[in-house]
């Protein structure tokens, strides 16, 4: 497995869990997989299938009864990855009102007369 990050707390042996792309199917050995963030019992990374270039999220967590992942299909690499984990979070008022705003028509005319 090529790691371009080493894995602090857990093994190649134990990243072997996500056996598979959710995407192709394809095993996933070889993998490149990129170390997010990591504490002592999780670590967030970022992996691309070699097969169809697919970038996968995946929760590595070790728990009192083994190791256990969590993934998801992104359309962002790495680097997209990196630099939005840190950001702050919208709350879903907030994303209704910027929805409602951008449907009045000044607003929109406004936009339209940037570009």
């Amino acid at each position: 497995m090529e790691n371009f990050e080493k894995f602090p707390y857990f093994s190649d042996d134990d990243v072997k869990i996500i056996a598979y792309c959710p995407f192709c199917e394809a095993d996933l050995n070889p993998v490149k997989v990129r170390v997010i963030e990591a504490k002592e019992d999780k670590q967030l990374v970022h992996i691309q299938c070699s097969k169809c270039k697919t970038f996968i999220i995946a929760l590595l967590l070790r728990t009192l009864n083994g190791l256990s992942s969590v993934g998801l299909i992104t359309d962002l690499n790495f680097d997209d990855v990196f630099r939005f984990k840190d950001t702050c979070q919208l709350e879903a008022d907030e994303i209704i009102s910027l929805h409602k705003n951008l449907q009045k028509k000044d607003v929109c005319k406004n936009i339209l007369e940037l570009k």
